[in-house]
């Protein structure tokens, strides 16, 4: 049995022979005290783990993230893991549901979402691993799909998020050399704010490796993570222009939120007021990069002040919802995954429509209901009813045109538009005190 060090009062991850226990909360602490546990586990000869997660309450992005990519190494270089997920079921299910129980022991754990084109939906998009181009821009797509469907953006705050995550996932497939591709995992907030969080983690060579094929000059890990938050920092200008990490540190930090990277013994987070650095011990050291970005979307910063680039190229909306011509935006609703029975549905495809409308203001948007046989009575009144009381009986028959429908499918939407018309009108009167009575 292995007796622990009493350098803390309370660990909140202990090792027993192979068994490695995380107790509360899996964070950046749990993942420094895993990493102690298991460079001490193999110096003792362990090469097969259990990771018993059975005590854990809470476990975070920042936290699982890392360990996964600790995991995808150690599994290349013979290690094998066996994982306990937690009692508390809650819990249990964020572990399935992200797919940190399918990359920490992917025999025992289905994946979920597991085609290669996965189309995001509900609030989160769960941990996915790129290898390549192919499955950055499925990954990348996806995500940009579940914000739009979630969250009211302007299109600047979308283009901004869009330039942010296609540079840091484009930085593990150029710069990272990580056998294991990259892990990238997008979380969306609306309850306090609007927030959206993005994690992306490799198992690769680390940032201090990287710069020094170009900045033989930097030592240390600390000294690497400094310089890679400056504009224009590289390992090869021919590869990249080296404004990844600075440009989304940049957005995260003018819109109120935070930015994290590690790699190696360093670590170093930023907030709008403050840098802060820390150095880890070598039996700690994380063998590969973890960048983690919280924006907050409410705060009014724009893509243009930040980067100091002009905001008018091609982004997410131009190239996949404008009509060849340029003159409408078109919306299949039979490529949307959430399907057309319930209200849920329906919620999430009036926010995208919403988005739509307001990214291109001067166009109409068209939507296609092209082999869709049938609709609930709900998903009609969610997206339709209320897109046009919302909107305005004027502003939608300008802007909200609908193709392909069959006979019941627009039976139940004109059925459904027509009965909130008529409760918006009847919520109205009754606010104003109902009609007016003639003086005697």
């Amino acid at each position: 049995m292995n007796t622990q060090p009493t350098a803390r009062k309370e660990r909140i991850v202990i090792r027993s022979d192979n068994r490695i226990q995380f107790l509360g909360r899996v964070n950046t602490p749990a993942h420094r005290e895993f990493l102690y546990c298991l460079s001490d586990g193999i110096e003792r000869g362990y090469e097969d783990f259990v990771l018993d997660f059975a005590a854990c309450e809470r476990a975070y992005l920042w936290g699982m993230l890392p360990v996964l990519a600790d995991v995808d190494r150690l599994r290349r270089e013979h290690a094998s893991f066996e994982v306990v997920l937690p009692k508390d079921e809650s819990c249990r299910r964020l572990f399935q549901n992200t797919n940190w129980a399918h990359y920490l022991d992917p025999a025992r754990h289905q994946k979920v979402h597991s085609d290669l084109v996965y189309t995001g939906h509900g609030r989160h998009v769960p941990a996915h691993r790129f290898t390549d181009g192919t499955t950055q821009k499925a990954l990348v797509d996806a995500s940009l799909d579940v914000l739009i469907k979630n969250l009211r953006l302007d299109r600047v705050s979308l283009h901004a998020l869009e330039w942010s995550l296609n540079e840091i996932t484009d930085n593990v497939l150029n710069h990272a050399e990580s056998r294991d591709g990259g892990l990238v995992q997008v979380n969306t907030f609306s309850q306090e704010g609007l927030r959206v969080e993005i994690g992306v983690a490799d198992s690769g060579q680390g940032v201090l490796q990287s710069l020094q094929q170009g900045h033989s000059h930097l030592r240390t890990d600390e000294d690497a993570l400094h310089e890679a938050m400056k504009p224009g920092t590289t390992r090869d200008p021919q590869v990249g222009q080296g404004n990844g990490v600075w440009g989304t540190m940049s957005i995260a930090k003018a819109s109120g939120g935070s930015f994290e990277i590690i790699s190696g013994s360093a670590e170093l987070k930023v907030s709008q007021d403050d840098v802060r650095p820390y150095r880890r011990s070598p039996r700690l050291r994380f063998h590969g990069t973890f960048v983690r970005a919280d924006f907050r979307l409410d705060s009014g910063a724009t893509f243009e002040d930040v980067l100091g680039v002009p905001g008018s190229r091609p982004d997410l909306i131009e190239i996949a919802y404008e009509t060849d011509d340029g003159d409408a935006l078109l919306l299949r609703l039979d490529r949307e995954s959430s399907g057309f029975g319930t209200r849920w549905a329906g919620r999430e495809l009036r926010t995208k429509c919403r988005n739509l409308l307001d990214a291109a203001p001067g166009k109409p948007l068209l939507l296609d209901w092209e082999g869709i046989a049938l609709v609930s009575s709900s998903f009609a009144d969610e997206l339709m009813g209320k897109l046009f009381v919302e909107l305005t009986p004027l502003v939608f028959a300008a802007r909200v045109r609908s193709k392909g429908m069959e006979p019941l499918v627009r039976g139940l939407v004109d059925k459904a538009i027509l009965q909130r018309a008529a409760q918006a009108a009847a919520d109205n009167e009754a606010a104003s005190g109902g009609t007016d009575s003639a003086a005697p």
